[in-house]
Order: C-alpha cells, then structure tokens, then sequence
C-alpha cells in the first residue's frame, strides 16, 4: 500500500441554493385547487333543509330532485327515519338561487303520475320517476318542512275564480269532479266540507280564469252526476251529462243574460237536477180547444229528450182556447224562431202497435219541432193533422161517396200500405157524402188523374165467369178500416174522384174501361183453348181469347190483350200454347211446366220474347204447340246446292263440332239440276250464323296418309258453317268444301282438268296455303277454268307475275343417262296439288287481284323450283 499525501487533502466547499423547488410549485397549485373545489362545492351547495314525509316510496337519495313549476332547484342527499319511527326523515340541498322560497308557509309533495276518469296528471315522472314539488309561501325563513300528502288546492293556480255551493249532502261528488258549462269542461272541484251546523255541505270550486265570466250573480248550478232517469207512462226520460259525470260526478251551471259577473268565493245553491232550478226562456202558447193536456207541467219534448216544462194552463179571453206558459231550456233558445211549431202529441192504440200509450193517463203533451226566423216568445201549439192540413204544399183531395161507412176525421190514407195522408173533414149533403183527403207533401206525386179510391177494411169478393175472388186485407185494417188508392194516368189531380167501397169494385171500373188490341195467330191444329181463355206474359193473365176459326190448311185463333200490355209485343215476340201440363222427360231428370191453374183446366196462349225464331207468316203471329217446340224450332234457312251429298233429314248443322242447327227438309230443284236443302238454326245462334258472308260446306272425311280430316261424316254427313258478318240472311248455297276465312280468290286456266278437283290443296314450298273451291269448263269449252282461294295468312305471297303449275303424281323422264323421277310431297301424290312461285328479279310486283286469272302450266320449269324470292308479309 502506498502512503497518501496529507498535504494533498483539501477541504470540501458547501453552499446554499437558496432557489424554490419546484416541486413546492406543484404542491401549491394543488392547495389553490382543492380551495377552489371546496368553494365551489359550499357556494353551490346552497341550503340544506328537513322535510319529514309520511311514505317514501319513490323517493332516492341523489336522485329524486326538487322542483318548482318543472324547474329542479334542489336535490336529495339522504334519506332515513326520524329518531321517534313514525315518518321519513330526508335531508335535501336547495340550490342557492333558490333558497328565498324557502319560508314558514312552504308546502312539498310527493309528485307521482296518477289517471283517473277525470283527467291524468303526474305524466313527466312516468319518464323521471318520481320528484318532489314544491310550492312558495309567505313568512320567515325555515328549513324543516313536512311534506303534505297531496298537492294543495290552490296549487300553481293561474288567477281561477273560486266559488261556493251549498247541498243537502255531496252525492256522488269528490275532489276533482268537473263543472261543466254546455257540456264543456270549465273548471272542478277541488275542496268539500260539512256547514258549520252540519246540515248540509259545501263545495268549493274554481273556474277556470278563461271561462269565469260565465259565472254571474244570477248563474244556476244543478248535479249532473250519475244518470238521471225519470220513468213513468209517458215512458223512460234518460239525461247524461258525459261519461266522465257518470264514473266521477260533475256539476253543470247555466247563466241567464244581463246579469253582474260573480265575485270571489260567492256562494250558490246546488240543485238536484235541471228540473230543480226553475231557470229557463219563459214562452206562451195558445193551446185549441181540443189539446187534451190535462198536466199544467207536462213535459216538452224534443227528439225524445226533454227541453222544458209547462208552467201552467189558463183561459184567454182573447183566444178561441186556452194558454199555457213554459220554461225553456236557454241551452235550447236557438230553437224559439218564428218558424218553430209546437206540436200535440196524442195517444194512438190500433192493431199495427201503440204510440204515445202513457198520454191515456196523463193526458196529451207537447213537443218541439225547431224552425228558423226571427227569436219568438209567443206560439200556438197544434196537432200533427192540422200542421199538415195547413202546409201549402200538402195535397187536398175531395172523394164523393154514397155512404160514410164508418170513415171519419184522422182516417189513415194509404199508398200500397204505407200512410201518405188522412181524412181531413167529411161533409153530408142531401145526396152523397163528401170527403177531404190532406196527402203528405212529400207523397202529394202518387196522385193522378186517372187514380182510383177505395176502402181497405173487412173481407169482400165475388163470383165472375173468372171464378170466384176474395180480398182479405192485412189483419189491422180489418178492426182499423183506411182508403186506399192507386196511382194511374198522367200528371194533375182531378176536381174530385168516387170512392168505391172494395179494391174489387175499383178494379172492375177499371176493366170497364180499358181497351184492348187484337191479334190474329195461325197453328196446324186447333190448340186446347175456348173463348175466354186467359192470354198470359209470365203467368200473368193479360188478356183472352176472343174466337178462333177453321181453315182449310190452318186454324187462326183471335186474342185479345189489354192495351196496357200491348207493349209487351214486339218484334221478338212468340206465342205458343200454354194448355194443360207440359212434361219433358230426360236423362238429367224430369221438367214440368204449367201456366196457371186457370189454364190448366180451361187452355190458354202465353207469349214472351225468344230471338231467333220463326214468328210470324206474313202480318200473322205463328201459335207454337208447347214452349219447348217454340224454343228448338230457331230460323228457318235454305240452301242452293248441286247435289244430296249424304244429307238427309235430321242431319246437323256444326261449328267447331257443336250442333248449332239441323235439317229439316231435302227436295230437288228442277229448274236448276240441283237440291234445294231447307234447315233451322237453333235460337241462341240465329243471330250470329244467319249473316251475308257466312259460309256453310258439306263436311266430307278425309282419309290419307298425311292428313286424316272429318272421320265422324263416315257415319253421316253433316253441314260445317263459319259464321260471317253483314245484314241478316236466310238463303245461302252449300259448298263442297271448307272456306279459308277471308281470303284470296283467283282462276286458273287449263287447258285439262287433270287431277284437280274440289278440295286439291294450294301449296307453297310444300306446304299448304289454300285449296281448290271449284272446278268447271269455261265459257266457250275451250278451258278448264279453276276456282282457288289462298288463305289471308299466305294471300301476299301470290303477285302479278307468279307462275302457277300442277304438282300432282310422279314426273319420270328417261333417257340415254338414265331415269329421272320428280315427285311432291306424299299428298300430292296422292290426292294432287297445285304449286306456285314468284320469280326473282330487282323489283317485287304487286300482290295479286282479287278474280285475277293465271296459267295453270302442266309442270315447272327446272328454274322456277329454285326461285327465292323474299316476299314481305306487309
């Protein structure tokens, strides 16, 4: 170890730093923060407070705040129970800017949402939860409350006006029950007591600031609570205020005009019931002699419901009668115009019900019919009977009779069963009595000038070479007797009518003089009918037979039909005989067809509209044996045809295989070497078929080994039709073959017939486009001139230059290189043809002309088979 110096030892320099550190800096920003906080926490604290509550279900602790009108001005910070066990102790801060409401008088409540009948309040704190309101008072300052159980009875009140009634007892009335003002809610109750003596009770109301003027000095309040009903004889008088009146009370007021405005905390009188208030528009009506009220405070009506009351009846000297005064709902002033009419409503008892039956105890009363005009006080009260009578627009009609028969004032008058009218007087004279009829305004058109009257009432007939009648009216016209009548002619209303004492009588007046038509009907044989059987449309009897007579090859049978009906005929119109009881019996079942009884015993004609039948000969109607021979008979058509072709009777006549019609009749015809053919074309398809341009052709099968057409004709032929357009037609000739529809026609000119016949098809590149339609020599025999038609489908294929040529068997050529063999198709070979072409060039020529002739060449050119012209379809 070496030895160190002592003298190289020197003494350590210490010095102060006198500088801050700067983790004091920290420290001191932390000190000025945390004052800040706890400034800030105490400022905004504000006041703590107390308040005491019975029930604090709801109510948490930094989360149930305090507010006053919606604004939060405090919250709770604890809550726990009181020291004694018997309330809720919860400690809350009230913000600073609101600490001034807090005062001696101050009231909190518990704020929870709450529905009833009356209204629903409390709804923020169905989104909030529950919070505690609170409302200002007046005196010094405090901080221990307790909170009221419900809000106060003045809370938050916007200046209402408060007011007091007296009751004998609250009824069915409570805290929130409305008050009403035509039916409108203006206010509620929101406070009740016991009188000082306890003898009855006081509510305490509030109105609404906006509707308080309706509240004045002389304002009458009644209960409307519940349902209010008043039954007696005169039946069941129900008044309801609204439902919210029925389930929680509710009071009603009405305040007369002119009267002061009501003061604060005025006290009413409540009364039971409208009846009960004696308020009302006091009215006068005169009353006539015969007004039947014996009730001086009968009820007046208005749809039912009750609208005022009578005050009493007196005698007027001035007035022929007596009259009442009553009070009028003021709700229902709007109804007191001079137009108004107060009716008397009288009992009626009569076998089609009871109206008004409580008016036989209690006597008549009144109701009220409102009108327009000027505001009336003063009216005359009427029966219905008379108001109508009065009315300038009812009807008065005058019947001359020769006896009364029981009829008397008020008599209904009736229109198919129903009332229009009355009887308004009856009037005796030395040689008739004389009755004015009052027709309703809206039913005064059902009266004519040619109408017949007449009594409904009791049973009444007659024995007639029609058999034997009875008329038995409806059960109550029988006790309760009417007149009755029939709307005939035109437009007004004669001077005065007779009335008969049955509808019988007024009928056969009638018959009397209505007029009839006659027409003549031609049949084979005598139908089973005699002079005066019925004639019917649908069963109804229209008129007769009137005579009828034998000719030599037809019976004729005269009827006669009323002129009432006579427009029934018509060009459509077919007769056939309806005697006895038609039976067709088939394979769906049995139908039987009558006419009426009548002429099952006696005959008779009916007729009704069939189209397409055969109905007339000349300027005669064609009597058919039964309707069914009438329905199957149909048009009758002819033919023109070169021969039979397999036809005979009964054979049919086919649309798209559907029998439209037959044939009746088959007869040479000697002038022409031909077979006139006679059909029918069933009813439903005569107006179709039977047309200018319909074409008909026998069907003929056809059997090959490229087309197999028309195999049911093998067991008998039948006449195929295509229906056509044009005017109607009953003579048409009978082709041999099928008719392309539309069509072009041409001629070919040959110089043999060849293979050709009816029927040959017309082909294009081998396939079918028409056929041969005819086939004859030509004028002069020195050509065979042939009829085709090419369909419309394929008609713009023939032009002005196409050249024509025979298609049909086998073309063999033999020479030195061999044999050539040139064939068609299969059915060419066998059944021919007759094939075109149109040559090739720079322009296409114009389609062929209808008729235009061509040259039937024996075969083609090498060059026409390899022709390609493009030909448009347009």
């Amino acid at each position: 170890m070496s030895n160190v110096n002592d003298s190289q030892v020197t003494e350590p320099t210490i010095k102060k730093d006198r500088g801050i550190s700067p983790l004091w800096i920290f420290t001191l920003l932390a000190f000025i923060l945390a004052g800040w906080l706890l400034y800030r926490s105490v400022s905004e604290a504000g006041e703590r407070i107390q308040i005491y509550f019975t029930d604090a279900q709801g109510i948490q602790a930094g989360r149930t705040t305090i507010r006053y009108q919606g604004l939060e001005v405090g919250m709770i910070r604890r809550v726990t129970l009181s020291d004694d066990l018997k309330s809720i102790y919860a400690e809350a801060d009230i913000y600073p800017e609101a600490t001034k409401i807090l005062r001696q008088n101050t009231v909190f409540w518990v704020v929870r949402p709450k529905a009833s009948i009356t209204g629903i309040s409390g709804l923020d704190a169905l989104v909030s939860g529950n919070y505690i309101a609170v409302q200002p008072g007046s005196g010094e300052e405090r901080t221990t409350f307790i909170a009221a159980d419900e809000a106060p009875k003045d809370a938050f009140d916007d200046d209402s006006l408060h007011i007091q009634l007296e009751a004998p007892d609250l009824g069915s009335l409570s805290i929130g029950s409305g008050v009403y003002f035509k039916k409108i809610l203006v206010g509620e109750v929101y406070d009740y007591k016991l009188n000082k003596d306890k003898s009855g009770v006081t509510l305490s109301l509030k109105v609404k600031k906006e509707h308080a003027q309706l509240v004045t000095k002389a304002t009458k309040f009644w209960n409307v609570s519940g349902i209010n009903a008043d039954i007696s004889l005169s039946g069941v008088d129900i008044n309801v205020e609204n439902l919210a009146s029925v389930i929680a009370g509710g009071i009603a007021f009405d305040s007369p005009k002119d009267s002061k405005p009501a003061d604060e905390l005025d006290t009413y009188t409540l009364h039971k019931s409208i009846n009960d208030t004696d308020r009302g528009i006091t009215v006068t009506l005169n009353l006539p002699p015969e007004h039947g009220i014996r009730n001086a405070q009968s009820a007046i009506l208005y749809q039912g419901l009750e609208v005022g009351r009578l005050n009493g009846i007196d005698f007027n000297n001035s007035f022929s009668g007596t009259v009442a005064t009553a009070n009028i709902n003021p709700e229902m002033a709007w109804m007191l115009k001079s137009g108004s009419e107060f009716l008397i409503e009288k009992p009626q008892i009569n076998l089609s019900g009871f109206k008004n039956l409580g008016n036989l105890f209690t006597g008549n009363t009144l109701t009220l019919r409102p009108g327009k005009g000027d505001d009336e006080r003063e009216f005359t009260a009427k029966t219905k009977e008379s108001l109508i009578a009065d009315d300038p627009n009812s009807l008065k009609v005058t019947l001359d009779a020769e006896s009364s028969w029981g009829l008397a004032k008020n008599t209904k008058v009736l229109y198919r069963g129903l009332q229009v009218g009355f009887i308004n007087s009856t009037t005796l004279s030395p040689d008739k009595v004389q009755l004015e009829l009052v027709i309703y305004p809206k039913n005064k058109h059902l009266v004519r000038d040619k109408s017949r009257f007449f009594i409904v009432g009791g049973i009444t007939g007659q024995i007639s070479s029609k058999g034997v009648e009875f008329a038995v009216p409806a059960f109550s016209q029988i006790a309760d007797p009417a007149i009755s009548f029939t709307s005939e002619g035109s437009d007004g209303v004669a001077d005065s009518y007779y009335l008969f004492k049955s509808e019988i009588q007024a009928r056969n007046a009638k018959d009397a003089e209505r007029g009839v038509t006659e027409f003549k009907l031609i049949a084979n044989k005598l139908p089973s009918v005699s002079e005066g059987s019925p004639v019917m449309y649908k069963n109804f009897e229209v008129g007769k037979v009137s005579r009828f007579s034998l000719m030599k090859n037809r019976v004729e049978v005269v009827v006669q039909v009323e002129n009432r009906y006579k427009h029934l005929i018509n060009p459509n119109t077919v007769f056939w005989n309806q005697s006895g009881i038609d039976i067709k019996a088939g394979l769906s079942g049995v139908e039987v067809n009558t006419g009426s009884f009548k002429s099952i015993v006696a005959g008779g004609i009916a007729f009704g509209d069939i189209k397409g039948i055969d109905n007339k000969q000349g300027r005669d109607w064609i009597l058919y044996d039964s309707l069914s021979a009438a329905q199957n008979f149909g048009l009758a058509i002819t033919f023109s045809s070169t021969a039979a072709n397999g036809l005979s009777q009964g054979s049919n006549i086919r649309y798209q295989g559907v029998n439209v019609g037959e044939v009746t009749q088959l007869k040479p015809d000697f002038d022409t070497d031909g077979v006139v053919v006679s059909a029918i074309i069933y009813p439903e398809y005569a107006a179709q078929l039977a047309k200018a341009t319909s074409y008909f052709w026998v069907a003929q099968p056809t059997l090959s080994l490229t087309k197999t057409e028309n195999l049911d004709s093998l067991f008998g032929a039948y006449i195929s039709v295509v229906p056509g357009k044009g005017a109607k037609r009953q003579a048409f000739t009978l082709h041999n073959a099928a008719e392309y529809a539309g069509g072009l026609t041409i001629v070919l000119e040959s110089e043999t017939r060849g293979s050709v016949a009816v029927g040959t098809p017309i082909l294009f590149r081998d396939f079918e486009v028409g056929s041969v339609t005819d086939v004859r020599l030509g004028r002069f025999a020195d050509r065979v001139l042939i009829e085709i038609k090419v369909s419309d489908d394929y008609k713009h294929l023939v032009r002005q230059n196409t050249v024509f040529w025979n298609d049909s068997g086998i073309d063999v050529s033999i020479g030195l290189t061999g044999a050539t063999v040139k064939s068609g198709t299969l059915e060419s070979v066998i059944k021919g043809g007759i094939a075109f072409a149109t040559p090739e060039g720079v322009e296409l020529a114009k389609p062929a002309r209808s008729d235009q002739h061509f040259l039937l060449h024996n075969s083609p050119k090498d060059e026409w088979e390899l022709w390609r012209t493009a030909i448009p379809s347009y």
